[in-house]
């Protein structure tokens, strides 16, 4: 792919933390490789399918399935946990729904409920992001409507006539 040194199985097996500013606690975003078999994913997903989100859940079928797996070049699951309790998830894919190269697909973004506005979504996204150019020129995803402006001030665009991308990222020239 483009002449990177690309490879197979995980491609993301480091801790990263960052601080983030709570009510005047500085607090630590431990941010992971996780698997559906995390500690606390199961707990994750159960609060996102009671708030009607069904991306956890297809994310773990997708897995014991063996569908997808974030394992081919590019690819990530990464979790953010702070105090050891799993709050937010978010993969990356090569875009299953489009035939062109270079294009990846943010997937699963999900953070608890408790936890949002404390930007775990903005650490997840940009850690996601983080290198994601060595193998993709675009980004893609299909936010629910609420989402929209998190991803526009992330400097996704707003797409429109695109099955199922409401957003596009740019992340490097393809002719490049």
């Amino acid at each position: 792919m483009r002449g990177c040194n690309c490879h197979t199985g995980h491609n993301y097996n480091s801790v990263q933390t960052m601080q983030i500013e709570i009510t005047g606690r500085i607090m630590d975003i431990q941010l992971t490789s996780v698997t559906p078999d995390s500690p606390g994913f199961a707990e994750l997903r159960s609060q996102s399918m009671a708030e009607g989100f069904n991306m956890l859940r297809r994310l773990q079928d997708n897995w014991l399935s063996g569908q997808n797996r974030f394992d081919r070049p590019g690819e990530k699951l990464i979790g953010a946990s702070i105090d050891g309790l799993m709050v937010g998830v978010c993969g990356l894919n090569i875009d299953p729904f489009t035939s062109e190269t270079g294009i990846g697909r943010l997937r699963h973004l999900y953070v608890d409920s408790g936890w949002r506005k404390r930007q775990i979504g903005s650490a997840l996204l940009s850690e996601i992001i983080k290198d994601s150019d060595r193998w993709f020129d675009f980004i893609n995803t299909n936010a629910p409507p609420l989402a929209f402006i998190f991803y526009e001030r992330a400097g996704f665009v707003a797409l429109t006539g695109i099955e199922k991308v409401t957003h596009h990222l740019c992340l490097r020239d393809p002719a490049r």
